[in-house]
């Protein structure tokens, strides 16, 4: 079968054009998923003893969150606005969704940085929560500045797979923690994603590579989702 790189045809639904309405669909699909895991993740209580948690785990649930929360967002800004609607509006509109969604990447690099903590020199730890910071600030100056979307792109692959996969990896190596294997399987999820977006692999124009990658996208979400409530609930360290 050869690749399909053709967007959804659009559609009418009492008189308002949809474009791309499965590709919107699907970036919902990711969105429930993210904020579903935001809204449980914010019920989990320390399980030493029920009640508020330590000052560890709390700050790793803040980070964890701030990803479900803002991935979630970024998704539903993309679908809305990125696809069905973006003929109505300039390409300067997808801008809100790309920012948001590097920003959210951040979060989950940081999430694992702060993870890998006890393992690393306090130095080295500093020095990676630095540049968290400093490649965040370089890929949204870049993507505006060319408005490609490959750097947003380019942005979720450095995130997701050096910096959030290195340090996962290595504590999981470490400890063999299992919050850390779930989050690496969310991570090979998002890396088969990623080929099937570049490679423009997908069966029709109604469930196209963009399509796939989504659905790809909501269970690697879902991985990072348990992950996450393993680390919270018992930390490295």
């Amino acid at each position: 079968m050869q690749p399909s790189i053709y967007r959804n045809p659009s559609i009418d639904i009492l008189g308002l054009r949809v474009d791309e309405p499965i590709t919107m669909l699907t970036d919902v699909l990711v969105t429930v998923v993210c904020w579903y895991a935001f809204y449980k993740l914010g019920k989990m209580k320390d399980p030493m003893n029920g009640g508020p948690m330590g000052a560890s785990r709390a700050s790793m649930l803040r980070l964890v969150r701030g990803y479900f929360l803002t991935m979630g967002m970024a998704t539903l800004l993309g679908g809305v606005i990125g696809h069905s609607f973006n003929y109505a509006l300039s390409i300067y509109w997808k801008i809100p969704g790309w920012y948001v969604s590097m920003f959210s990447v951040a979060l989950l690099e940081r999430a694992s940085i702060f993870h890998a903590f006890p393992l690393i020199r306090p130095s080295l730890a500093r020095f990676f929560a630095i540049v968290n910071i400093v490649e965040l600030l370089f890929f949204l100056v870049i993507s505006i500045a060319t408005m490609n979307f490959y750097f947003v792109m380019g942005h979720a692959a450095y995130g997701i797979l050096i910096v959030t996969g290195g340090f996962q990896g290595y504590v999981f190596y470490r400890t063999r923690h299992e919050g850390s294997k779930l989050f690496l399987m969310g991570i090979l999820m998002s890396t088969i994603s990623a080929l099937f977006f570049v490679k423009q692999w997908a069966p029709s124009i109604w469930f196209n590579h963009m399509d796939i990658a989504h659905v790809m996208m909501a269970v690697a979400c879902w991985y990072f989702y348990l992950g996450s409530k393993k680390i919270v609930e018992k930390p490295v360290g």
